[in-house]
């Protein structure tokens, strides 16, 4: 799914005239940072909003667009791992 069917995706399932769209990328150490996001407001038009995103999908270790298949089959397949790490860190353990 390109960056632009993403944005579109958000666009139609969104009930407000902003989103939060969030995106998953690789840091320099290789680690996976799975909740960065980037503002859109519909005011600002389609072509606007999509030039900002794809900025971000051109960036050094961008991996998906956490709304895309990918990001979806990712969080769905990791959902145990990812439930883990967020116990661990909410009871501060580990």
């Amino acid at each position: 799914m390109t960056t632009r069917e993403v944005y579109y995706k958000v666009y139609a399932e969104s009930e407000l005239p902003v989103a939060l769209v969030g995106f998953a990328n690789k840091d320099r150490f290789g680690v996976i940072q799975l909740f960065q996001s980037v503002w859109l407001c519909f005011h600002d038009g389609h072509e606007v909003n999509i030039k900002k995103m794809e900025k971000i999908a051109k960036r050094k270790g961008f991996m998906f667009w956490n709304n895309s298949p990918d990001g979806e089959k990712f969080f769905e397949v990791n959902a145990k791992e990812i439930g883990k790490l967020f116990a661990n860190m909410i009871l501060n353990q580990k």
